[in-house]
């Protein structure tokens, strides 16, 4: 038997409403969205320093529009960097610097600390 998520339609809006004021508060704050986030997350999680856009792709679901014009931002705003890669140009390489790790690292625990 599958297991259930939600035990309640009750359940599932108060856990959506959190979510989206959750979204709200972070948007506000850090002029962050859910996408950039999310792939914020998995370069706090990676254990290097360069991850293939193509992974990120992998790791999160999300169109490849969206992984593009979030990286462009978290680039314009100083969280990573990317390049070509000199072995096919159609590949993208996200890389972040020991700075731009600790960036990241700063961000992603102060919004762990709206779990708290």
């Amino acid at each position: 038997m599958e297991e259930k998520a939600f035990k309640t339609l009750d359940e599932l809006f108060t856990i959506n409403h959190q979510v989206k004021s959750f979204f709200k508060i972070i948007k506000d704050q850090f002029k962050l969205n859910f996408e950039e986030i999310y792939i914020l997350n998995i370069l706090n999680n990676c254990n290097g320093y360069e991850v293939t856009a193509k992974e990120i792709a992998q790791k999160t679901n999300l169109k490849p529009y969206y992984i593009t014009k979030a990286l462009q931002k978290l680039k314009d705003m100083g969280y990573l960097d990317k390049k070509r890669s000199e072995h096919d140009e159609r590949t993208v390489i996200v890389f972040i610097s020991h700075q731009e790790k600790a960036k990241i690292e700063f961000t992603i625990n102060a919004l762990n600390k709206h779990f708290y």
